[in-house]
């Protein structure tokens, strides 16, 4: 798919400095996408995800924080990124980075997520405020300050979801529980926003597993998936673009997971 791609779109990947947001950046970005990306704190994680991008992909990307337990967060970050030098000088017709884009939003990837794992008896009120914060109180608003803009470019939103959304993870409650607050989302936004905007939603399963998760627990997980293997990074991002450029699809939630949801 890259370089088919219109040069001038552009995507926003919120969480997009680290792990699966960062995958899904650079699957847009090798898809012809500019990225704009949100992160909640490490500013050199953002700097570094940022010049990878520029670099190795050779697209248009900048970032900005973003944390979305703040109220305001989404439209303060619309505002900021329809102000900043991603857009600025958008007579150029140059490919370079510096160089301004047409003001449009084409794509918007909600990933951004916490991991809290615990025990049911030991999940707090800020555990449960910071995953659904994050979660699908952020994605609401997201599609409300982004949906304007989307539409006028026929645009797309994919919302990341998770296994965990249709199945019992007692150690996992509250983002087991925000992920089906996801798909609910999905079937809602994609009937408030068509006919311009899209909504769908990507389910993984094991593809980057928490870097406290040992080896034999992550071969349990694979162990019981009908394919016997982990998720590929690059089986998930090629869905996730198709997703997202599939003009007749929208309130699904697809599961990349190899099987994992069927058993």
């Amino acid at each position: 798919m890259s370089g088919a791609a219109d040069p001038r779109k552009v995507a926003l990947v919120t969480g997009g400095a680290k792990r699966l947001g960062f995958e899904f950046a650079k699957a847009l970005a090798k898809s012809g996408y500019s990225i704009a990306l949100s992160y909640r704190s490490d500013a050199e994680e953002a700097r570094r995800a940022v010049d990878f991008l520029r670099k190795e992909e050779g697209v248009r990307a900048e970032a900005f924080r973003a944390d979305f337990a703040a109220d305001g967060a989404p439209i303060r970050l619309f505002e900021e990124i329809f102000s900043s030098p991603l857009f600025r000088s958008s007579s150029s017709s140059s490919s370079s980075a510096a160089s301004g884009l047409p003001r449009r939003l084409d794509a918007l990837v909600h990933a951004a997520s916490p991991w809290i794992p615990k025990p049911f008896a030991s999940v707090t009120p800020s555990d449960w405020e910071a995953v659904f914060s994050a979660g699908p109180r952020a994605a609401f608003f997201l599609a409300q300050a982004f949906a304007p803009e989307l539409a006028r470019s026929s645009g797309s939103i994919l919302l990341v979801s998770d296994v965990a959304a249709t199945q019992a993870w007692p150690s996992h409650v509250p983002h087991a529980v925000a992920k089906a607050a996801i798909n609910a989302l999905v079937r809602n936004l994609a009937a408030a926003l068509g006919p311009n905007v899209r909504v769908n939603a990507i389910a993984p399963g094991v593809v980057l597993p928490p870097a406290d998760m040992s080896p034999a627990a992550v071969a349990t997980l694979v162990g019981k998936t009908p394919l016997k293997r982990r998720v590929a990074v690059a089986d998930l991002g090629a869905m996730a673009i198709a997703i997202l450029e599939n003009r007749s699809m929208t309130g699904q939630v697809v599961a990349v997971d190899a099987g994992r949801s069927i058993v």
